[in-house]
């Protein structure tokens, strides 16, 4: 693919021109290895009790178990039209439910630990403290402003991609995760179309945020109003398909 030239007495490599057919090949592989972040929202007050969005596929659609939500996830993938020629993109899942009183995400069978206590983070998380005291009164102030946050559960050196991939521009995450000094740490990440997100600082390094491990990002906004406010060229969220809910009564 490249080929050297020789000017001035000196030699630069360059890239050789490709091929309609090339460029064709490596744009479909790319896209067919563009992960789809499938969130699960389990609500019993609601029917279906289970719905999803994936993103940045767009899909949307509901049931009444995670088993059926994930075969209707899958059934409905396929039905795209780019599938065909794309084929079906990786999965990452995440399960999202209400546990004293906040929304809480995680993803599916992932195993936090505290490692100051060695149980799971979770624990630490829903426990008395003046770290849950100082996170449950900014979710209350957010829940106030009309906001509808949702505690996403990370682990520290997991890069800020993991985040950025699972948002939608109205989302408001609180990304959290265990720290040893602090028993936890975290920072509300709001889209650009969040509600009562304007008040929040806008990050305009869009193009090395993917990579900040997300214990950076915390410990640097660890004092102040620890709030972001995201541009929509830094997330992947593309609604370009919709499913209508489909399912019975959660009994």
């Amino acid at each position: 693919m490249t080929q050297t030239l020789v000017a001035d007495g000196r030699a630069h490599t360059v890239a050789k021109p490709q091929t309609l057919r090339s460029r064709r090949i490596q744009d479909r592989q790319a896209r067919a290895t563009t992960t789809d972040h499938v969130i699960y929202r389990y609500d019993p007050r609601r029917t279906p009790c289970l719905t999803y969005h994936s993103i940045p596929g767009g899909l949307t659609g509901g049931a009444n178990t995670l088993a059926e939500a994930r075969d209707s996830y899958r059934h409905n993938v396929k039905e795209l039209p780019t599938i065909h020629r794309q084929g079906v993109p990786p999965a990452v899942e995440h399960l999202e439910t209400a546990l004293a009183g906040m929304w809480v995400r995680a993803k599916v069978a992932a195993a936090h630990r505290d490692p100051s206590t060695d149980q799971m983070f979770l624990l630490t998380l829903l426990s008395e403290g003046s770290a849950q005291d100082a996170l449950r009164g900014h979710l209350a102030r957010a829940t106030e402003l009309g906001v509808n946050p949702v505690v996403v559960v990370v682990e520290p050196e997991e890069n800020m991609s993991a985040v950025l991939d699972q948002s939608r521009t109205d989302d408001t995450l609180f990304v959290v995760h265990s720290d040893a000094e602090t028993m936890l740490r975290w920072i509300a990440i709001h889209g650009p179309d969040a509600a009562g997100s304007r008040r929040a600082p806008l990050l305009m390094d869009r193009d090395r945020l993917r990579a900040v491990p997300i214990k950076d990002l915390t410990q640097a906004y660890s004092v102040g109003p620890q709030e972001l406010r995201l541009q929509s060229s830094q997330l992947r969220d593309v609604r370009r398909q919709l499913v209508r809910l489909k399912g019975e009564a959660c009994v």
